[in-house]
């Protein structure tokens, strides 16, 4: 009876052992969860950034300023990722930016440089790494 009981201890440890080194194989090959998506905690346009901080938010911009920028603030973020800033002008699209956010907590900004013919509504819409919007904010360049 004795070499029996050491026959099922080893066969439980063998059991044991294959299932904790199989684990980490099984994680590794799945997606990250849908909790993984960064949080946008806020998302303005502003004149310019000082400080990694907006200066001068607003909804509506004075050509002469020459620079018009679009900051976020993602918090929590549980992964790296990238968002995108896509910045639209009259309804066409004039440029996409690729941002990389990393945990715990980040911001960015994008900029675009204006020119007289740029007067009037644009658009930035902010996507996650899937596409998906995440926010749209509206503004004006005027005279």
């Amino acid at each position: 009876m004795v070499p029996m009981r050491t026959s099922i201890r080893k066969f439980a440890r063998f059991c044991l052992a294959a299932g904790l080194l199989a684990i980490p194989i099984t994680l590794w090959g799945q997606e990250p969860s849908a909790t993984a998506t960064p949080t946008l905690s806020k998302a303005v346009m502003c004149e310019t950034i000082e400080e990694y901080a907006p200066v001068n938010t607003a909804v509506v911009f004075s050509i002469e300023r020459g620079r018009v920028s679009c900051y976020t603030e993602f918090d929590p973020v549980p992964e790296k990722t990238y968002i995108h800033h896509k910045w639209y002008r009259r309804d066409s699209l004039v440029t996409v930016k690729r941002l990389t956010i990393n945990p715990p907590r980040w911001s960015s900004f994008t900029s675009v440089q204006l020119r007289d013919s740029d007067k009037g509504p644009w658009r930035v819409e902010i996507t996650d790494a899937n596409d998906t919007l995440m926010r749209t904010l509206r503004f004006s360049i005027t005279d």
